[in-house]
C-alpha cells in the first residue's frame, strides 16, 4: 500500500502501513485512530489515490513524494515540505497549509479550495546562556514557487504573503483568493480566473497574463502591468516585421532577434517565426502552437510551460535549452531540407527535458541523443 524510497528516521514502512490502515478505519467511523505525525521523514513516499482526509502532519518531510490523486481534505499539514512532489489531482480542500513549502511540485488540476496558506510558525524551547528555558518562534512563508498549478482550483483560499515566484497558474481558478502582499514575480497567469481576487500589494514584476478587462481592473496603475503592456506591443511590432522579412525572401522587413529577451506568456500561435533567434531567451508560458519555427534558434533558452504542440520545428536548435513541462505533442522535429542542398537536423545536444509531452511528435532517428529526458518518453523509443 505504502512504498518508501528509503527508511524514515521514525518508524518503518510496516509501521506506516498500520497507521494508514487505522486512519482509514477512523474515517469510516469504525474505530481506528487519526493519523498524526510530527517531524517525520516521509521522503519519496509513494501513496497514490489514498484518502488522507483529516490527517495531521506537522513539519513532516515529503520531499519527492508520489502522492498523485490523494485526498487531504480538512488536513493540517502546517510547516511540512513537499519539495518536488507529484501532487497531480490531489484534493486539499479546506486544508491548513500554513508555512508549507511546495517548491517545484506538480499540482496540476489539484483542488485547493478554501485552504489557509498564510505564514506558518514553529516554536521550540531551549536553554539560554543563563540556563533558563526560553521559547523560540520562527516564521515560515508558504511557498508555491516554481510549482505547476495548471488547471488547479484555489477558490476562496488565503495566500496572503505567500511566495509564488515562477509558478504556473495557466487556466487555474483563483476566484475570491486573497493574494494581498503575495510574491507573484515571474508567475504565469495566462487564462487564470481572478474574479474577486484581492491583489493589494502583490508583486507581479515579470508575471505573464492576458490583457483584458479583468487584468486591467486588478492591475491598472501598476508599473509592472504598464511595462508588460508596453513589452507586448513592441514584440508584436518585431514579429510583424519578421513575417514580412520571411514572406519577401529577405527583401523587406527585418529578421527578429530575441536573444536574451524576456518573452513570458506571449501568444504567438500560428505565426511565421522561421529562423528567429530565441537564444538564451526566457519563454515561460509562451504559446507557439502551430507556429512556423523551422531553423529557429532556442539554444540556452528557458522554455518552461511553453506550448509548441503541432509546431514546425524542423532543423530547430535546442542546444543546452531547458524544457520544463513543454508541450511538443505532434510537433515536427524532423530534418529540414535546405534550398542549397543538404539537411539541417534539429539539435538537442545538452538539452534537458522534464515532464515534456512528446506524444505524436515527428522525429528522425537519434535527434535526442545527447539530451536528458526526465519523467517522459522519447517518441523514437521502443
Amino acid at each position: 500500500m505504502a512504498k518508501r524510497g528509503k527508511d524514515a528516521g521514525r518508524g518503518s514502512t510496516d509501521d506506516l502501513a498500520t497507521l494508514l490502515a487505522r486512519h482509514t478505519q477512523f474515517l469510516k467511523g469504525k474505530g481506528g485512530a487519526q493519523l498524526r505525525l510530527r517531524l517525520t521523514d516521509l521522503t519519496e513516499l509513494t501513496l497514490k489515490r489514498f484518502d488522507l482526509s483529516k490527517v495531521e502532519l506537522y513539519a513532516c518531510n515529503l520531499t519527492r513524494a508520489d502522492l498523485a490523486g490523494c485526498v487531504f481534505a480538512d488536513a493540517d499539514l502546517s510547516n511540512s515540505l513537499f519539495i518536488g512532489a507529484d501532487l497531480r489531482g490531489c484534493d486539499f480542500s479546506r486544508a491548513v497549509l500554513r508555512g508549507v513549502r511546495f517548491y517545484k511540485s506538480d499540482l496540476q488540476e489539484a483542488t485547493m479550495r478554501r485552504t489557509d496558506m498564510r505564514t506558518g510558525a514553529v516554536s521550540m524551547r531551549r536553554k539560554g546562556r543563563d540556563g533558563r528555558e526560553e521559547l523560540l518562534t520562527r516564521e515560515y512563508i508558504s511557498d508555491l514557487s516554481q510549482c505547476n498549478l495548471e488547471g488547479a482550483v484555489l477558490d476562496d483560499s488565503v495566500l496572503r504573503k505567500a511566495r509564488m515566484r515562477g509558478a504556473n497558474f495557466r487556466n487555474a481558478s483563483l476566484r475570491l483568493v486573497d493574494l494581498s502582499d503575495a510574491d507573484l514575480q515571474d508567475a504565469i497567469l495566462i487564462g487564470a480566473d481572478l474574479s474577486g481576487a484581492n491583489v493589494m500589494g502583490a508583486n507581479i514584476e515579470g508575471a505573464a497574463f492576458e490583457i483584458n478587462d479583468q487584468t486591467r481592473r486588478l492591475f491598472a496603475g501598476s508599473p509592472a502591468f504598464e511595462e508588460h503592456v508596453k513589452n507586448l506591443r513592441e514584440i508584436e511590432r518585431i514579429v510583424a516585421q519578421h513575417e514580412t522579412w520571411v514572406n519577401s525572401g529577405g527583401q523587406t522587413g527585418k529578421r527578429a532577434d530575441f536573444t536574451g529577451r524576456k518573452l513570458r506568456g506571449l501568444d504567438l500561435r500560428g505565426r511565421e517565426l522561421s529562423a528567429v533567434s530565441f537564444r538564451q531567451a526566457e519563454l515561460a508560458g509562451v504559446n507557439l502552437n502551430h507556429a512556423k519555427l523551422a531553423a529557429a534558434d532556442f539554444s540556452g533558452a528557458q522554455l518552461s510551460y511553453a506550448d509548441l504542440s503541432a509546431a514546425d520545428l524542423r532543423g530547430a536548435n535546442f542546444e543546452m535549452a531547458q524544457l520544463l513541462h513543454v508541450d511538443l505533442e505532434a510537433a515536427d522535429l524532423r530534418n529540414l531540407q535546405l534550398k542549397a542542398g543538404g539537411w539541417l537536423p534539429p539539435n538537442f545536444e545538452g538539452a534537458r527535458l522534464e515532464w515534456a509531452k512528446l506524444d505524436g511528435a515527428l522525429t528522425d532517428p537519434g535527434i535526442f541523443d545527447g539530451a536528458e529526458i526526465r519523467f517522459g518518453k522519447r517518441p523514437d523509443a521502443p
